[in-house]
């Protein structure tokens, strides 16, 4: 596993901004949350560099960086195995980023991750990439992406240009070829497929798509029906919110404040203020996530989020059992309740056997459970119950269907996990210790 890494980074192509960030700063984040700890930019503009490795970054702060000068014209290996051989401290294996292509996490991942001479190459690159990639340069196994990883025997071996090494050794195969074409399509963090993405820095003409297939990249899968109608509005704040310094743990705050506001107005009696704050949380929600995921600005507490959400969703259910069984519109109110919060508990248990047992949730099994996740019980669908239950003007009937929607969810899955559970043939506190 390459512990140094080499950035060659040049302007202007380097510093081109997509979604609020330049192309540069956007792999210094990847890096970073790849594993890799420090970096030596190495870079023929050094004060326009400079100057953006100065402008101050939270979300690459655990990155130690240093910038060194080299001539202008084309990177040369002899420039990298000088710079190798007096920063690597021994290292046997040394990654080789460009710093003016936008890459896939998952690539940059699959590159740290190997013991020999690999270079990235894309022998099959989608249409509606293209464009973006015409000008890389092509090789018999296809366009090459730009990133290597160099044992030192290897590179110390080379002469000449970074690029005429890397296409000799993908056409003598002293250099393996990892092809983006080859690999998964899933993506487990988004629950969807989605193919592994890369491309240059955009032409100003370009710009647009560039970051559309950003945007793209930050959409999750296996949706239900009101989370499939908040998506493009989420993609289009966010989409202006990713161009200002508004982070998502900023956004967390503003959710959690209109819905813990929504609370109020459940408890109080103003059913008409709280479901229209409670359908604006739906939309509020998906947003921190998609500037995180969009600006690279993913962190470990990121993952506290889901205790919120969990928290205020409670708080909601009692608010309102609370306030049918005062008002005397649910003489059961209590006791639905407590139904409603064993069935989503039990529910919790299954989709968390399922993906411990499968390394997927529960409704990415097969087309019936993607049917079921589509009307199921959820926050979001809940919510839509009480909505149009109230504009009925029969809102403690609907909380009494949405309590039974839980419980039908919940008792669907059951077969489902307990198949999943036997299928994968091994008992789940031993998945878990692996």
């Amino acid at each position: 596993m390459a512990e140094q890494c080499v950035i060659l980074a040049d302007s202007p192509s380097a510093l081109v901004e997509l979604c609020g960030i330049s192309v540069l700063e956007r792999l210094l984040r990847t890096l970073q949350r790849c594993g890799l700890d420090q970096a030596i930019v190495l870079s023929s503009t050094r004060e326009p560099i400079a100057r953006e490795l100065a402008r101050p970054s939270w979300a690459r702060a655990e990155l130690d960086l240093k910038l060194q000068s080299r001539a202008v014209g084309p990177v040369t290996i002899e420039q990298i195995v000088d710079l190798w051989a007096r920063n690597s401290g021994g290292s046997e294996l040394l990654l080789v980023v460009p710093g003016n292509v936008v890459y896939d996490s998952r690539l940059l991942q699959l590159l740290i991750s190997q013991n020999e001479s690999a270079a990235l190459v894309d022998s099959a690159v989608p249409r509606k990439l293209s464009r973006l990639t015409a000008s890389a340069p092509d090789t018999k196994c296809g366009k090459l992406c730009g990133p290597a990883i160099m044992r030192r025997e290897w590179a110390f071996a080379q002469t000449g240009t970074l690029e005429e090494v890397l296409r000799q050794g993908l056409e003598q195969n002293t250099l393996t070829a990892l092809d983006v074409a080859a690999q998964p399509l899933y993506h487990a963090a988004l629950r969807r497929k989605l193919r592994p993405y890369w491309f240059p820095a955009p032409s100003s003409e370009h710009i647009k798509m560039a970051e559309r297939v950003l945007l793209d990249s930050t959409r999750k899968g296996t949706l239900d029906i009101p989370a499939i109608v908040h998506g493009p509005i989420e993609t289009f704040l966010i989409s202006q919110l990713c161009k200002t310094s508004i982070t998502p743990n900023q956004l967390t705050v503003i959710t959690n404040i209109v819905a813990w506001i929504a609370t109020i107005f459940f408890a109080t009696g103003r059913l008409g203020w709280g479901l229209a704050l409670a359908l604006v949380v739906g939309v509020l929600d998906g947003l921190d996530g998609k500037q995180a995921r969009l600006k690279v600005e993913t962190t470990r507490s990121g993952k506290l989020e889901h205790w919120f959400d969990a928290f205020f969703e409670n708080s909601w259910w009692v608010a309102l059992a609370w306030q049918f069984h005062s008002s005397g519109q649910l003489a059961g109110a209590f006791y639905y309740l407590a139904l409603l919060l064993f069935a989503e508990a039990v529910d919790g248990i299954l989709k968390g056997s399922v993906y411990f047992t499968t390394g997927k949730v529960i409704d990415e099994l097969g087309t019936f459970e993607r049917v079921v996740r589509l009307v199921g019980g959820r926050r979001n669908v809940y919510i839509w119950i009480l909505a149009i239950g109230f504009l009925l003007g029969a809102p403690a009937k609907a909380f009494i269907f949405m309590v039974w929607l839980q419980v039908a969810t919940a008792a669907v899955h059951l077969p489902r996990a307990i198949w999943a559970f036997f299928r994968n043939g091994r008992p789940f506190s031993i998945r878990l210790r692996d």
